[in-house]
């Protein structure tokens, strides 16, 4: 096997444990958290949503350290890190504490898979980086099938104290896993991307011109972009992160809840690498448009007549289109702006991804006011719309790489 595909399950693991805990595992954690510290929806969703845009706001600070650093280092700092806030995550009886824990890890996400996990993609792979990101990327989604079962096991069995200190352990694992397994570049063990006996093919017309972060703010296509995605984003992750909630408010039993939500967490990781083959076998761009389509329509499934038949196709839909958003975004980078400017180009992009932040406030102020998730999901049906719109102001032709991957295909 081409010694990329294990960083790519690597990294798919560092998406699985953090960006597990912090996003999926509220699913089991909101009610009894609520229960024992007397907590409501809306403190947690604030404490997500603080967390989330301090963790949103490391993002272009992880993208410096991959510029500067060994990912190597970066990989297993992330992993400690991760692994001793989400202990202290089941030990924090006040409010502002948690808060501080959830950050702590959240930020961690950006440097143990996240954006270190993008960058070791965009250096092993080339013709096949849609489906590199969507592997990695896909450990986001499968905590979801896994994770919050195995928390809400552990919360009834014992508490929420043990339910965080065994997610800590298992973070703490990715550390010497990532000091004996990543290389930054094929180069370092006399290899090519892709597994290929050579470099990709450019043409020698081509000539990708280097952009800066600061290049960036000049370029109106980064705005579209950006924003098309943070709105995008914003709208998954917040949905995704209370599935569980929504489903016992319309009538389910905890486990059942629990059980649909989990297979629109399977849906979305079958969807990073669904959408990372459509990036592949068409471009980029087309695939985004037509996952915030897709999105679209999902959201949309949100309004039918409850039962478990619409819940079923709503988790279905709507799970596999939001997984894909993660995998598209960081291909869609590399393959408009050139894969040798990818990071100071993604470091562009997380400022709007900084957006996602907002959507939690806004589905706990929809239940506490209303006793619901309706508002909210008229709210996000719009701006999903204005994201599809924004993405067609991306022109093919302007693509970097447009001629090689037209040549590949």
């Amino acid at each position: 096997m081409f010694y990329g595909w294990k960083l790519s399950l690597l990294s798919m693991g560092g998406n699985f444990m953090l960006q597990g805990t912090v996003l999926y595992c509220m699913n089991a954690f909101m009610e009894p958290l609520c229960q024992i510290n007397g907590w409501t929806r809306t403190e947690l969703s604030l404490s997500m949503a603080l967390a989330a845009l301090a963790g949103q706001a490391a993002m272009p600070l992880a993208v410096s350290l991959a510029a500067r650093y060994p990912l190597r280092r970066l990989m297993i700092l992330g992993a400690v890190l991760g692994g001793a806030a989400t202990v202290g995550l089941g030990h924090a009886a006040h409010h502002a504490l948690f808060t501080l824990f959830l950050t702590v890890a959240w930020a961690a996400t950006q440097i143990c898979g996240g954006v270190v996990g993008n960058a070791l993609m965009s250096n092993w792979f080339h013709y096949l980086r849609g489906r590199a990101f969507g592997l990695a990327n896909a450990g986001t989604s499968l905590s979801g099938v896994l994770l919050p079962l195995l928390s809400m096991a552990l919360i009834n069995h014992y508490s929420v104290a043990v339910a965080y200190t065994v997610l800590g352990l298992l973070t703490f694992g990715l550390a010497p896993l990532s000091w004996f397994l990543v290389r930054d570049m094929p180069q370092d063990l006399a290899l090519f991307p892709d597994g290929r006996r050579h470099q990709p093919w450019v043409s020698k017309k081509h000539r990708t011109p280097a952009v800066s972060f600061s290049g960036m703010v000049r370029m109106p296509a980064g705005y579209f972009m950006g924003l098309a995605f943070g709105l995008t984003v914003m709208v998954g992750t917040s949905v995704m992160s209370q599935m569980k909630p929504r489903f016992s408010d319309l009538g389910l039993e905890a486990y059942p809840a629990m059980l649909l939500a989990c297979a629109a967490a399977l849906c979305a990781a079958v969807g990073k690498y669904l959408w990372g083959w459509v990036c592949d076998r068409f471009t980029p761009l087309m695939a985004m448009r037509l996952v915030m389509l897709g999105c679209m329509l999902g959201m949309g499934l949100g309004f039918l007549p409850s039962g478990i038949w619409s819940m079923g196709l709503f988790s279905i839909v709507f799970g596999v289109c939001v997984g894909g958003v993660w995998t598209v975004l960081p291909t869609v980078v590399a393959y408009y702006f050139g894969s040798e400017n990818f990071l100071p180009a993604y470091k562009f992009m997380s400022v709007f991804i900084l957006l996602r932040s907002a959507g939690y406030p806004v589905l706990g102020c929809s239940h506490d006011l209303t006793g619901g998730y309706g508002a909210a999901d008229l709210f996000f049906l719009g701006l999903l719309a204005l994201s599809l719109v924004l993405s067609f102001f991306l022109r093919e032709g302007r693509a970097a790489e447009g001629q090689i991957h037209h040549h590949h295909l």
